[in-house]
């Protein structure tokens, strides 16, 4: 059950409640806590999910951390299955799920509060995103069609940018005021009953495309979603998927093909796991063509093997 429960011997309700997915999150977890309670005036809870760190996460939680409810799951289960158990620990409403490497701005935790209490149709809302330079990134984004769930994240997205497919994809010409169909999953505030109608998170996926299809769930449901720009985050973006590309991309695609199987049916799934692995063998072998040239990356060698690795994982090992 993901409705958000009361704890016996609370004091007062807490007016909100954060919770935050960790794996290897050492660098990041200490900033990201500290925004949320400076942010709260006491009135936030705070829910930490930790995948089984192996680099101190836990730890420092526990010790810089007291008021923060941690828990550790026995192995790495994954985004949407860890935010489902912080979920289900949550005593509030509106629920935050962030990662470890978001860091709000005053006023957002109040600002997205408010904006649930004057739009009651809304399940989701989440802030601007800013970058490192510190401008704005909207995570406003539309439901990918077949033609954006083929070329984003393969070599044809470098051809394909400018293309109407994938500007619609990322509402590139989209109004500022129009409706969006999904948000980026860095920072969402979601309304508990709007959680509680769709089950939570599909934990069959275990990194990326699980808000989106969230996204979709809320929608059926009558949920509709937002952005607040009074509500700031700030997102240093795969903090922990960044370490091993290998593992960031096989994830990446597993996740596509699960999610391209419940938007078009398995037939299309299949499909887009072949054309994938096809575009790989032209992707490597214009990798090595590289070099063989002496030209790419700082590191031809070290991308080559990369790009043979997902290749091969591509055409033998995707069910694993």
């Amino acid at each position: 059950m993901l409705a958000p429960r009361r704890r016996d011997g609370l004091i007062r309700a807490m007016r909100a409640s954060a919770v935050v997915v960790t794996h290897q999150s050492a660098g990041h977890i200490g900033a990201c806590l500290e925004a949320l309670q400076a942010d709260s005036d006491g009135e936030l809870e705070i829910i930490v999910v930790d995948n089984r760190s192996s680099d101190g996460t836990a730890e420092q939680v526990r010790r810089k951390f007291p008021t923060v409810t941690l828990r550790v799951t026995h192995r790495n289960i994954g985004y949407g299955a860890a935010a489902n158990i912080g979920i289900s620990l949550a005593t509030s409403d509106p629920i935050l799920v962030l990662n470890a490497d978001a860091v709000v701005e005053p006023g957002a935790i109040a600002a997205l509060r408010d904006r649930f209490e004057a739009e009651p149709s809304l399940g989701c809302v989440s802030p601007v995103h800013l970058d490192a330079d510190g401008g704005s990134l909207s995570p406003a984004r539309a439901f990918p069609s077949v033609g954006a769930a083929i070329a984003d994240g393969t070599m044809l997205e470098r051809w394909l940018r400018g293309s109407a497919v994938l500007r619609s994809y990322n509402r590139d010409a989209a109004p500022p005021d129009a409706t969006p169909d999904w948000l980026d999953g860095a920072c969402l505030a979601f309304r508990a009953r709007a959680l509680r109608d769709v089950g939570g998170f599909d934990a069959g996926y275990f990194m990326y495309s699980e808000e989106l299809d969230l996204h979709r769930a809320l929608r059926t449901a009558g949920w509709t979603c937002a952005v607040e720009d009074a509500a700031r985050v700030r997102h240093v973006g795969g903090a922990s998927a960044g370490r091993d590309l290998v593992a960031r991309e096989r994830n990446f695609f597993r996740s596509r093909y699960r999610l391209a199987g419940k938007m078009w049916g398995r037939p299309f799934a299949v499909f887009l796991r072949l054309f994938v692995a096809l575009v790989n063998l032209v992707r490597l072998a214009e990798q090595l063509v590289r070099l063989l040239l002496g030209r790419g990356s700082p590191s031809p060698r070290v991308e080559a093997s990369r790009i043979a690795r997902v290749t091969l994982w591509q055409w033998f090992g995707w069910r694993r």
